[in-house]
């Protein structure tokens, strides 16, 4: 019974290491909406505003790719995320290119629920133009060089809800798991 225990114990620590290896550096954020909107400040504000409900929310920073370039980053096999820090915008947009796609959408919302300094998203939630066949005239159709700019916006009660990583609750469970098991080993 002893040794069944250990084997329990250590196949859960192997589990959540390659659960660890596996996962994306980043948590990535809830998305919200998706549509075809006109760009420009006041109309993407206006969208966001109602996709959230929240009429307090500014528009906190717009970064276009023409002026300023981005600071993108691989996020795992299929997934990105932007470095806003020290930002930590409740809710933000990205607008892509979607000409020669079969995309039927160029703005997405979401909320930053994880890292909030981070802006997360993956390929499928955004119909895979920022990676991968979005579905038009050939396969290597979209990438992410698509994505034309983005938006932090904070206000009301954008950002505050912090969503523990899967693998750090499986962690914390192999320590409760363990704990249980050295008690019950020195009674």
């Amino acid at each position: 019974m002893k040794k069944l225990r250990e084997k329990i114990i250590i196949g859960l620590f192997f589990a959540a290491t390659l659960s660890m290896s596996a996962a994306n550096a980043f948590v990535i954020d809830t998305k919200l909406a998706e549509a075809n909107i006109n760009s420009g400040d006041a109309a993407e504000l206006a969208w966001i505003r109602s996709v959230t409900g929240d009429n307090s929310l500014t528009l906190d920073f717009k970064i276009d790719s023409g002026s300023t370039g981005f600071n993108f980053v691989s996020n795992g096999p299929d997934s990105w995320y932007i470095d806003v820090d020290p930002d930590t915008p409740g809710f933000f947009m990205l607008k892509f290119g979607t000409g020669g796609t079969g995309a039927t959408a160029d703005h997405f919302a979401f909320q930053n629920t994880a890292e909030l300094t981070k802006l997360v998203w993956s390929n499928d939630q955004v119909q895979f133009l920022t990676g991968g066949d979005c579905g038009a005239n050939n396969s290597n159709a979209c990438n992410i060089g698509r994505l034309s700019h983005y938006v932090g916006s904070s206000g009301g009660g954008g950002g505050t809800n912090q969503v523990p990583e899967p693998v750090s609750l499986l962690l914390l469970g192999v320590g409760f798991v363990g704990l249980a098991y050295t008690r019950r080993r020195t009674s």
